[in-house]
């Protein structure tokens, strides 16, 4: 009797020990799961304050678009109109030679010519600004590009919360390829941008030049030819610019059309993601309930234990 008391004893205390054993294995499964629905909860918070910045980013990259085009238009029709001052500055030229008998009419043309060429550098002016603010925007615009192909996607941190992570790493390096591709691009476009703003540089040195060339005509008529042949020029390279700009916004649209489809993979991603998250939580369910039972199976081995003792 004593040697089945000692027994049970010692069953007693080994079962104590499975159930303290147990019970230490729930605590640790139960912070452990707190902790990863707290980091479920701040990702998802980061997740949303990410999307937000996305769009409020878009947003910026329209207004600069559309600021963009406004200033390409006024600068065009101003270089129109200075191109028509231009000509009338040459008219009055051409009438105030005609004239040059009378010295009240000469006073007259002299004071219109004045005033044109007046004109004229209000309008060279106003086209330095432009051409300033066409350059700020472009700038502007290139900050809202980087802004959205530089937002780091949150692979990084979810992949942590996930068990099954193989996959998912092999899906984020595609998707990282593409992002690098994407970025190779861009800077391509960067590139080609810069150029756009030398040749701009350019033309614009070009136009001081052709107004030095234009006020030197009241002295040296034979220049006109000269004037007319640099004028020529500089509207044939004006037409390429125009070109290769337009060409550099249609790259730049087809590069938008590009980062939305990256942002819809990385959507769907996303929600693949959050499925594998659901299954790993009803695994987890799954196997808490079965520790609970094991732990109501042993307390009711230790109770049936307990009445043996003490009977």
């Amino acid at each position: 009797s004593d040697e089945r008391f000692q027994q049970q004893e010692e069953r007693m205390q080994q079962l104590r020990q499975d159930l303290r054993r147990v019970q230490n294995l729930c605590s640790s499964a139960e912070r452990e799961l707190r902790y990863e629905r707290e980091k479920n909860v701040d990702l998802q918070k980061q997740n949303l304050l990410l999307q937000q910045e996305c769009t409020k980013v878009k947003a910026e990259l329209k207004q600069a678009q559309a600021k963009l085009s406004d200033t390409t238009e006024t600068c065009s029709s101003l270089s129109a109109q200075w191109e028509k001052s231009q000509q009338k500055v040459k008219e009055l030229e051409q009438e105030l030679l005609k004239c040059s008998q009378t010295d009240k009419q000469q006073s007259s043309l002299q004071e219109k010519l004045a005033q044109e060429k007046s004109k004229v550098c209000e309008a060279q002016k106003k086209i330095s600004k432009l051409q300033q603010k066409l350059k700020d925007s472009q700038h502007q615009l290139l900050l809202a590009e980087a802004r959205v192909s530089d937002k780091k996607p949150l692979e990084e941190e979810l992949k942590e919360a996930r068990e099954n992570e193989a996959r998912v790493q092999q899906e984020l390096h595609e998707e990282q390829l593409k992002r690098k591709l994407l970025e190779q691009q861009v800077e391509e476009l960067r590139q080609q941008l810069r150029h756009s703003r030398e040749t701009e540089a350019s033309l614009a040195k070009m136009h001081v030049e052709l107004q030095a060339k234009t006020l030197h005509v009241l002295e040296d008529e034979r220049k006109t030819d000269s004037s007319e042949k640099e004028n020529q020029k500089l509207s044939e390279q004006l037409s390429l610019l125009k070109e290769e700009n337009k060409a550099l916004y249609e790259e730049g649209v087809r590069l938008l059309n590009q980062k939305d489809l990256y942002v819809r993979k990385y959507n769907e991603m996303q929600l693949r993601h959050k499925d594998k998250i659901r299954r790993a939580k009803e695994t987890f369910i799954h196997a808490v309930k079965q520790r609970d039972s094991r732990i109501k199976q042993l307390e009711n081995e230790l109770s049936e234990s307990r009445l043996q003792v003490e009977k």
